[in-house]
């Protein structure tokens, strides 16, 4: 009993491995095509001209390799499509928080193959007021049939069309054109070999960036805007001894001191007021009279 029970078990187990294995052989190697081209658009209803390129990045839902005669079905078609950064502050500057609407574009499989009409649709999608933006439209592919021989059949992308409404709802015109070059992929079929990837470019090095300016020269160091002090005008003895005399000569003639400091006022105080200039006038009275007493004493004694 116990041999027969592993016997049908290890059939059991070859049996579901041979199908698990016709499973694995029979999938495809993979069920994308997938490619990124850059095109040129413009807005027809405003006309205006867009300078920088719209990146579009299309995704086909279609096994990469095929048998000869194989009926490839219909499937999902995805194109990203990322406006130039003019066009994006065009949109961001006009205020446009959101768009959505519809698009159609072409496809051909294989070298002069019949155009194959898509019909896109684009889901509402936020516009964000700085940075990049990016719709997603999605539609269907034509069911097509590989051909009797052993080739890689390019699928080629065409130009597209999108009408894209805002969140008032005006609506964008967009026609872009693809580029020379349009494949996004090829379908290798039988024993055709898939085309090598073309290596990726190296980045140019990047230019050395300005040296620094050189330090400027200082500049002229400052006048100096100091006064010098006014001249002694202290007369020597000679001139002290004809002062007197004429003093002696003139004692009726008083003089008049031609500056009086005031005790406690300085330029630019608070007692620069019109009660301040009062005070000071004052002052200058009491010091008048006080050298006419004095002169007169002085006359009346010689």
């Amino acid at each position: 009993m116990t041999n027969f029970t592993t016997r049908a078990s290890a059939g059991a187990a070859l049996v579901t491995g041979l199908g698990l294995m016709g499973v694995a052989t029979a999938a495809p190697a993979s069920a994308e095509v997938t490619g990124s081209l850059e095109y040129t658009c413009e807005e027809v209803g405003q006309n205006i001209q867009f300078t920088d390129p719209w990146t579009v990045d299309l995704t086909l839902d279609v096994p990469e390799a095929v048998e000869q005669g194989e009926t490839i079905p219909a499937g999902a078609v995805t194109a990203t499509v990322t406006p130039g950064a003019d066009a994006t502050e065009t949109m961001q500057g006009l205020g446009v928080t959101s768009l959505e609407g519809t698009a159609e574009t072409t496809y051909t499989f294989g070298e002069g193959g019949t155009a194959r009409d898509v019909a896109l649709t684009v889901p509402k999608t936020d516009v964000p007021a700085t940075g990049t933006v990016s719709v997603d439209a999605t539609g269907e592919s034509t069911e097509e049939t590989a051909p009797a021989e052993d080739v890689n059949v390019p699928i080629t992308a065409g130009d597209f069309t999108a009408q894209l409404e805002n969140q008032d709802g005006f609506i964008f015109q967009i026609e872009c054109t693809a580029p020379e070059d349009a494949t996004v992929g090829t379908v290798a079929v039988g024993d055709a070999e898939p085309p090598a990837e073309e290596p990726e470019e190296p980045a140019e090095p990047e230019e050395p960036s300005d040296p620094p300016a050189e330090p400027e020269e200082p500049s002229d160091p400052p006048a100096d805007d100091t006064e010098e002090p006014p001249a002694d005008d202290t007369g020597s003895g000679d001139d002290a001894g004809d002062d007197a005399g004429a003093g002696s000569g003139d004692a009726g003639e008083p003089e008049v001191p031609g500056v009086v400091q005031t005790d406690g006022v300085t330029a630019g105080s608070a007692l620069t007021s019109p009660t301040a200039i009062a005070l000071g006038g004052l002052l200058l009275a009491g010091a008048g009279a006080s050298t006419v007493v004095v002169a007169r004493r002085k006359a009346a004694q010689h």
